[in-house]
């Protein structure tokens, strides 16, 4: 029974003392290795996505390496497009001024490295701590249930990223962004509605669960993203749940989808 005991002390030892950098580095192993993701120069998810209680539509993720991605949700009143081209991110429809910062809150999302949690290969964590990034390990916090490890992303003048990954597997479930806030109409896109000053709050984030191989690479098939409105019409704030049935690797990926 000591022996036991000593062995579970042990255990948790270990885990408490994993660096930042460490975890990453573990993410990346569990997630296929370096080796193997280096080899992958594009990535196309395919899947449908739903928002409210609209019905499923389709959607897709398509990424280039080194730096370009593009996910596009072809909503019925409406196609959302969060792109980033490599040098600058790109966000359709275009919001009114008073919804500004929660454009910009995406365009900035897009611009880390980290969007959409290793969905893109677009991916910071792939070149480690480099260009002034550090990783700093925060403790475990309960993501659906199970324990993940949070990791700080540090970056150089820009705001701090939380990064989570399950404890047992190291897939990474969770990226928290920071909030806006904002006074704003709440409206919908097209529509004319009343108008109603509010200041509120939003914390953004992205989740990803259902790990699945494909090509020797452990990818998600749910994504869920935090909205509001207007991209939602029935609530302030939400969430948009994109499901996956298929990814593709290696293939040739049209420039337009980048614009």
């Amino acid at each position: 029974m000591l022996l036991a005991t000593a062995a579970v002390v042990l255990a948790g030892d270990d885990k408490a003392s994993l660096s930042g950098a460490d975890i990453v580095s573990k993410h990346i192993a569990a997630a296929g290795g370096k080796e193997t993701l280096m080899k992958l120069k594009s990535r196309i998810a395919i899947g449908t996505s739903r928002k409210e209680d609209e019905a499923a539509v389709p959607m897709a993720i398509v990424s280039e390496a080194p730096n370009r991605v593009s996910a596009i949700y072809q909503f019925v009143d409406f196609s959302w497009q969060l792109t980033y081209d490599g040098d600058k991110p790109i966000f359709r429809p275009m919001l009114t001024r008073a919804n500004a910062p929660i454009m910009q809150k995406f365009q900035d999302m897009l611009s880390t490295g980290t969007f959409l949690n290793g969905i893109s290969l677009y991916n910071a964590l792939l070149a480690g701590e480099s260009n002034g990034v550090k990783f700093e390990a925060k403790g475990t916090k309960k993501i659906r249930g199970r324990p993940a490890y949070i990791v700080e992303m540090k970056r150089p003048k820009r705001e701090a990223i939380r990064l989570y990954f399950d404890t047992e597997t190291f897939m990474w479930v969770r990226t928290d962004y920071g909030s806006a806030r904002l006074t704003k109409e709440m409206g919908q896109f097209t529509n004319a509605v009343e108008s109603k000053d509010q200041e509120r709050t939003y914390d953004f984030y992205v989740e990803t669960s259902d790990f699945k191989s494909f090509d020797g690479v452990m990818l998600p098939l749910k994504l869920e993203i935090v909205a509001m409105a207007p991209l939602l019409k029935h609530k302030n704030v939400g969430t948009i749940i994109a499901t996956i049935s298929e990814y593709r690797h290696n293939v040739a990926i049209d420039p337009k989808m980048f614009q």
